[in-house]
């Protein structure tokens, strides 16, 4: 048996609103004519309560396919008890399978598939999910069965009270899929597979990786990707150094020019690193976004680092606001100041402007 798995497709994402759509589109479609059974990984449409125009375009999806789906609803579907979420809403028109704590067989050809899903929950309801799962879902005896999941894997993200594969490894299952990383990833020897987004929605390195879903072979135990027609996405760093306005434009509009005529209609994240000439701060450099550039600008980024430190550490030496400041003003004028204490100078300052400069010119005259 052939089976589909797809996953975050996204539908009315904003900021790609007509990509989420194609690529999704193009998954299900292609799955449609290669797989037995398609089952999906949740976070089908962006929104809890998606718009009309956003369901519309999703029903005429799915009425135009012939292969059955098994869905499970993503934290972006999960609603308050009692509300319907427009997954299960899916259901209600006869579209696809809703599996939440719950479980089917699929057959097809003679060969049968245990299914069972479990919704998104919140992370530190996770692992007591998982255990409830356990007590109201049986797995038959010598089945084939596959586990559907829309959870954070701490193996693959950064959190607190998270699902870890050892949770999962020991639950019985064949076959574990997950949604929810929008990154493709497989683990515990092909047995546990996150499949990743349609749509790229973070921007980060990975997701310059191509877009598409897993077709697993029941019978050889393996998975293949399936690549899908998808909008390139590129990310490219500049460096500097001591580097004028005009230099990181000029470098900035070459980049762009050289990867736009190579790859027209590409999502571009420009990420601009390294440091600016004395005087100059990042806010200075005004480089035009628009829906496919992104500016990610982390110019002087390392003295802002440095700010921060020292800022945390005055505060882990629980200074009053007032010896903060002396404390700052001391470090700026260190080597610099020698006509007066820096808690003068602060004491002018919060005076007022004429305060302050006349402490300046008289020190200056007494020179």
């Amino acid at each position: 048996m052939k089976i589909a798995i797809i996953a975050d497709t996204h539908v009315g994402y904003p900021r790609f609103y007509e990509d989420s759509f194609a690529q999704a589109e193009a998954a299900f479609m292609d799955a449609d004519s290669k797989a037995d059974v398609i089952l999906f990984l949740g976070d089908l449409y962006d929104t809890r309560v998606p718009s009309l125009q956003v369901l519309g375009r999703t029903i005429s999806l799915f009425r135009s396919l012939k292969k059955p789906i098994y869905a499970i609803h993503g934290n972006h579907e999960r609603r308050a008890k009692g509300a319907l979420n427009p997954v299960a809403l899916l259901e209600r028109a006869g579209l696809i399978r809703h599996l939440n704590f719950s479980s089917d067989v699929f057959e097809n050809g003679g060969e049968k598939v245990f299914i069972a899903g479990m919704g998104n929950v919140p992370d530190d309801l996770a692992k007591a999910g998982i255990r409830k799962l356990k007590e109201s879902v049986k797995i038959p005896e010598g089945a084939f069965s596959i586990l559907m999941l829309h959870q954070s894997v701490k193996e693959f993200v950064f959190g607190e009270e998270l699902l870890e594969l050892a949770d999962l490894e020991g639950l019985g299952y064949s076959l574990i899929l997950n949604g929810h990383i929008h990154i493709r990833k497989d683990a515990l020897e092909g047995r546990f597979l996150i499949p990743g987004s349609t749509v790229i929605t973070q921007l980060t390195r990975e997701e310059t990786n191509p877009r598409g879903y897993y077709l697993y072979d029941t019978k050889e135990k393996r998975h293949e990707f399936v690549e899908i027609p998808c909008r390139k996405f590129i990310m490219e760093e500049l460096e500097f150094r001591d580097a004028r306005i005009e230099e990181v434009k000029e470098k900035a509009s070459a980049a762009l020019s050289r990867i736009r005529e190579n790859a027209p209609g590409a999502i571009i994240r420009l990420r601009l690193k390294g440091t600016l000439e004395k005087g100059l701060r990042p806010p200075d450099i005004a480089i035009p976004e628009d829906g496919l550039l992104f500016i990610d600008n982390k110019l002087n980024e390392h003295m802002a680092r440095m700010d921060l430190r020292a800022i945390r550490e005055m505060r882990e030496k629980k200074l009053s606001m007032r010896e903060m400041s002396e404390a700052r003003i001391r470090e700026k004028l260190k080597g610099k100041v020698t006509l007066f204490e820096p808690s003068e100078l602060f004491d002018a300052m919060a005076a007022g402007p004429e305060e302050a400069m006349g402490l300046l010119q008289g020190r200056r005259g007494a020179k």
